[in-house]
């Protein structure tokens, strides 16, 4: 399967499959992948590095500078990344400043990374203790999605990936949670046929919100932080996965927005039955110090203006809006998924 979305730099391909042409992506190509993948492209320069967080760094970033230039590329170059995330993060930052920018094609190799960072067009690194505080707008010129990169990952970092999956549904779009509520069992057993439905929707919806407001610049991405205000407080204190603090984000915000009145009797219930039927956590059990490190967390969340928290709340299943939300009921909503 496969599209097109439009962006400041063109059109980027995205494909979604099983066993993808890599050669036809090969010429004047140099690789980036993470330590243990195989390279889809033997035959070219590769530098391999470290996977997760550690490597959006200063140091790997210029490990990156000093590969390309040592093997000659320029601006025709075309930087390959394969691996997860923060890969992909590392190597959108490299391609948009090394030469002012060269082409880049993301081969993200997580189910979590091919529904969300493979896609946006954002590269970071971190600085010190701070995240993502340096980084560059730059889209990709393909995202190749092979699925065989799927079929051998842990069960539980499976899993973990249809929390972005099912907010896209949530926030965005009806039907495509319908279609997630009807397919669980497909999904799980990792049936190709709705496993390829299910990124390529997810992918398309988010395409549509990226050619919207690219640059951060309308609002319009906000929505694709649902689930993330109280899903960052939860991840950093109680390390868990990123998509397991995002399941119970979604649960969180939802119920505050049928707080504010908002979503309507019995769909925070419905929406935590789908988050649980992925066997997503819905509620976290933290010491009091971890609760209160989270809920200092909340305050100082990085979308607060002044008294406020600028949280995208879904108002219906596949509709939402930006609102203003006080820190104490910002509280009330972690409070709901500690047990």
């Amino acid at each position: 399967m496969r599209f097109y979305y439009r962006h400041s730099r063109g059109v980027t391909e995205v494909v979604v499959g099983k066993g993808l042409p890599y050669g036809d992506y090969a010429e004047r190509a140099v690789v980036l992948i993470e330590e243990g993948l195989e390279n889809p492209l033997p035959g070219a320069p590769a530098l391999v590095l470290k996977g997760g967080e550690g490597v959006k760094s200063l140091d790997a970033l210029t490990q990156v500078y000093k590969f390309l230039y040592e093997v000659g590329a320029d601006r025709s170059t075309t930087l390959v990344a394969v691996g997860g995330g923060a890969l992909l993060d590392l190597a959108t930052f490299a391609a948009g400043t090394f030469m002012r920018g060269i082409r880049l094609v993301q081969v993200p190799t997580t189910l979590l990374s091919m529904v969300d960072a493979a896609l946006g067009g954002k590269g970071a690194v971190d600085w010190g203790h701070v995240k993502n505080l340096v980084g560059v707008f730059y889209q990709p010129s393909a995202i190749l999605c092979d699925l065989r990169w799927v079929e051998t990952l842990p069960e539980r970092v499976y899993r973990s990936a249809f929390a972005e999956v099912v907010k896209y549904g949530v926030a965005l779009d009806g039907e495509f949670y319908n279609w997630l509520r009807e397919n669980v069992p497909r999904l799980l057993r990792r049936e190709e046929e709705a496993l390829e439905q299910a990124v390529y929707r997810s992918l398309r919806i988010k395409a549509s919100v990226v050619e919207a407001d690219e640059f951060e610049e309308r609002g319009i991405r906000n929505v694709l932080n649902v689930g993330h205000t109280v899903g960052h407080a939860v991840e950093r204190v109680l390390g868990l996965l990123h998509g397991e603090a995002v399941a119970v984000g979604i649960v969180a915000e939802a119920y505050l927005s049928a707080e504010m009145g908002y979503l309507k009797d019995g769909v925070v219930e419905e929406i935590k039955a789908l988050i649980s039927s992925f066997g997503l956590p819905t509620a976290v059990k933290p010491g009091d110090s971890e609760l209160e490190e989270a809920r200092r967390l909340l305050l100082y969340d990085k979308k607060r203006r002044g008294d406020y928290i600028y949280m995208p709340l879904v108002v219906r299943v596949g509709r939402w809006v930006l609102e203003r939300v006080r820190p104490e009921e910002a509280a009330k909503a972690l409070r709901y998924v500690v047990y």
